[in-house]
């Protein structure tokens, strides 16, 4: 979603807030408070539009050391890898992945600078300044490596939970196709669920696609008066648990992951060299789970192109 923190009404010349009740002009962008838009009665460049106005951005003045987040304009130190108000990524250019050394092994940190643009103390104090903390007691460092591709975004995104109580991270992946997402982020419980949950809500669409397709004679006792009405139903409520399981997937992911990385350390008896080496050994996505995402793909590849 645009933010609009820190920028101006231009009919009362008060700058918006993350509370601001804000009303955007459909025909040229421009943002109002609400109570300002219903003053005025139109939008404050109404006399614009017929020249096709659109309203940008007004350029602010940026820092030398400093850069502007291009989706929510938030200003942060030069070297901030992460926006610190939307959790967008900055610096994509100069982004790379790349293997850090930890006691028992190695991570992968994904999001980091080229090292050769700095020298190794720095790009060192880099990483240790992102992956500083931790959360519920699990280090950051831990969670990066056992979690692997994407870990910088599930850690900001648990970072800031812990931070603020009332932030909601939604995950679209989730969304579209949470037997999959869970299934990837070895949610396994979950993900079979969420297959279920699926399967059953499915079942009028799948009865009406196999009568559509001849499948299905007409006379069967499943094709029952009303069931194009319940496979709408159905449909509605496949969406509406998948809007669950979006705002679901960050936090179950982060209490497996605290979870996982706990017992690790529980079941190494203290011997640390243990516990890394079974953080590697566990780390990243499912590899069942990235099998099941290339079928999928390539099943709806197919499907799309008419096969």
């Amino acid at each position: 979603m645009f933010k609009y923190e820190g920028l101006v009404c231009d009919v009362c010349g008060k700058p918006f807030d993350n509370e601001s009740d804000i009303v955007v002009c459909p025909d040229c962008g421009t943002p109002h408070h609400r109570e300002c838009w219903f003053q005025l009665g139109h939008c404050v460049n109404e006399d614009k539009h017929a020249q096709g106005f659109e309203w940008r951005v007004p350029v602010r003045e940026i820092p030398a050391d400093s850069v502007q987040c291009p989706d929510c304009h938030s200003i942060m130190p030069k070297d901030t890898m992460f926006c610190e108000n939307c959790g967008r990524a900055l610096n994509k250019t100069q982004n790379t992945t790349q293997v850090y050394s930890i006691p028992g092994g190695r991570m992968e940190v994904h999001h980091f600078p080229n090292p050769h643009t700095m020298n190794p103390e720095e790009f060192k104090a880099r990483v240790d300044n992102e992956l500083a903390g931790e959360i519920d007691g699990v280090p950051l460092r831990d969670m990066a490596v056992f979690m692997g591709p994407n870990a910088q975004y599930y850690i900001y995104k648990f970072k800031r939970r812990q931070n603020d109580p009332n932030y909601r991270p939604f995950n679209w992946t989730a969304f579209m196709f949470p037997p999959i997402w869970l299934l990837f982020r070895k949610l396994w419980k979950h993900s079979i669920v969420a297959a279920l949950i699926n399967l059953v809500l499915n079942i009028p669409t799948f009865i009406m696609v196999a009568a559509e397709a001849g499948m299905l004679s007409a006379s069967s006792p499943l094709m029952f008066p009303g069931i194009e009405n319940v496979a709408r139903i159905t449909s509605l409520l496949v969406f509406a648990v998948g809007i669950v399981w979006g705002f679901l997937a960050v936090p179950l992911y982060q209490k497996d992951t605290v979870k996982r990385l706990k017992k690790m350390k529980s079941d190494a008896n203290g011997d640390m060299n243990v516990y890394y080496r079974s953080v590697i050994e566990n780390a990243g996505p499912s590899k069942i789970g990235m099998i099941v995402v290339v079928i999928f793909s390539l099943l709806y590849l197919f499907t799309m192109m008419g096969f």
